[in-house]
């Protein structure tokens, strides 16, 4: 829509007078005969160019006309001696639509043939400086100024009027950025204008800021949970491959690699609205609702070295490396504070870093195993939280959930993984041919609740060294 707006603009548009009549501005470099006939000619052009990038443009006002004349003269000039120079300036349209000859084309550290990769401004510029840079780079170069033109809409208060400098005064509280970064910091600022479609116009307002910010501190939440978990993890020497993750690894690794390639696609269109709700979305159901809560048990109980904690450190410290570089561009302190944090070798800066390539895949078949392992969690996790209301049970832990069910082989060939990812102590899998839908019972599990790792276990209690905790955490201290 951009691009039929400029066209229509282009189309429509009248003769272009480029001589303003003001007392500032850059000179047009004409002079005059006595006649009033200007003396224009690109030898004097050229020459009062390199005079004013000397100079500044001011140099053109400052000398009179025989100085002038004097220092942009052509060497074989051959016409009349001018009698008068011109006042005139240009449109400052000239001045902005040239910024492609006049910034790119002259910077060697910026490697540019006078194209930008994008322009980018308000949709009133269609007509503005969008055209007079698209028109004067067509006249001067042959080619457009931009590859790509971004346009983004305006801020407005609750009552959809314009934010402007000239009516700052008119508000009881100040609509700048200064104000909302001072209060709620630059990442906040930015990841709301982040979530906005800039397409449209935005309405700002305290409300959808504070919003946000609760978004921003989940999205903070989960970076500290991972790198506070990753305390004693070296992936030189403790990352294992990815035969070695488990099943639940590496279903997190999948999700999170297609929700990257879906984050990498959104930025590409500069569709960073897209971009925050594709992060937060994950980071708020697949990251800390399924994966960062299920692994709390291998994470906290197990032994340091244990196979099943080092994959759980290992796929976190993939998940954290690849999550700050996507949220670098938006999250710009927070992703830095949190790189330097992250364990191994790293780039000096997460703005320094490449972008990142994970790009994990399950086969077809773990797909399918897991699509069946969550057709089970969830009726099961619906009838935990009724057996929470009604007093049956506290927390999952305290829990055995039997499921009873036609078909249970894959169920059955995954039950530790599907006990994980319902994240209750015990699972009891009953195989009826007759059952027409699987049914779900939660009772209190067997045993007794052990106190460092919180499972009821029916092995707390054997050990005469260690009578309050489990077989498995009595391996773990040992």
């Amino acid at each position: 829509w951009g691009k039929a707006r400029i066209q229509g603009a282009v189309e429509s548009r009248p003769d272009w007078c480029i001589s303003r009549q003001r007392t500032w501005g850059v000179p047009i470099p004409a002079f005059y005969n006595a006649d009033g006939e200007p003396l224009l000619d690109a030898r004097i052009v050229r020459k009062t160019a390199d005079l004013i990038e000397q100079h500044g443009s001011n140099i053109w006002f400052e000398r009179d006309t025989a100085e002038l004349w004097a220092d942009v003269r052509p060497d074989d000039w051959t016409g009349d001696a001018p009698t008068k120079k011109s006042t005139d300036t240009l449109d400052v349209w000239i001045d902005s639509g040239s910024s492609s000859r006049a910034v790119l084309m002259q910077r060697a550290e910026l490697a540019c043939d006078g194209a930008a990769d994008i322009y980018f401004e308000g949709s009133d510029q269609h007509r503005g400086w969008f055209q007079s840079s698209l028109l004067l780079s067509l006249a001067g170069n042959g080619a457009p100024p931009y590859k790509t033109v971004l346009t983004h809409g305006f801020m407005v208060d609750a009552d959809r009027e314009k934010i402007a400098k000239s009516n700052q005064g008119k508000s009881t509280k100040p609509q700048t950025s200064e104000a909302y970064i001072g209060e709620y910091g630059a990442d906040i600022v930015r990841l709301w204008i982040a979530s906005q479609d800039f397409r449209s116009d935005i309405t700002v307002s305290t409300e959808r800021i504070k919003k946000v910010a609760e978004t921003y501190r989940n999205l903070r939440n989960a970076l500290r949970y991972q790198l506070s978990n990753l305390y004693d993890f070296d992936p030189a020497t403790d990352a294992v491959p990815d035969d070695a993750l488990t099943g639940l690894d590496r279903w997190m690794l999948d999700q999170f690699s297609t929700m990257q390639r879906d984050v990498t696609a959104a930025y590409e269109r500069f569709e960073y609205h897209v971009v925050y709700q594709r992060i937060s979305q994950f980071v708020s159901v697949e990251l800390s609702a399924i994966y960062h809560d299920c692994i709390k048990d291998r994470l906290y109980a197990e032994s340091a070295n244990a196979p099943s904690r080092r994959a759980a450190q290992t796929t976190l410290h993939r998940l954290c490396a690849a999550l700050t570089r996507m949220l670098a561009p938006i999250c710009v302190f927070t992703a830095e504070e949190a790189w330097g944090f992250l364990p191994g070798k790293k780039a000096d800066s997460v703005h320094l870093a490449d972008w990142p390539d994970e790009n994990f895949e399950m086969t077809a078949k773990e797909k399918s195993v897991w699509q069946t392992l969550f057709a089970h969690r969830e009726p099961a996790l619906a009838e935990l939280e009724k057996a929470r209301q009604e007093k049956q049970i506290g927390k999952a832990l305290e829990a055995r959930v039997t499921i009873t069910a036609a078909d249970l082989a894959t169920a059955s060939a995954h039950a530790e993984t599907l006990r994980e990812l319902i994240n209750i102590s015990q699972l009891e899998l009953v195989e009826d041919k007759s059952a027409e839908k699987p049914s779900y019972t939660v009772t209190k599990a067997e045993g007794t609740k052990c106190t460092r790792c919180w499972r009821w276990e029916e092995t707390v209690g054997q050990h005469e060294a260690h009578p309050e905790i489990c077989d498995r955490c009595v391996e773990a201290v040992a």
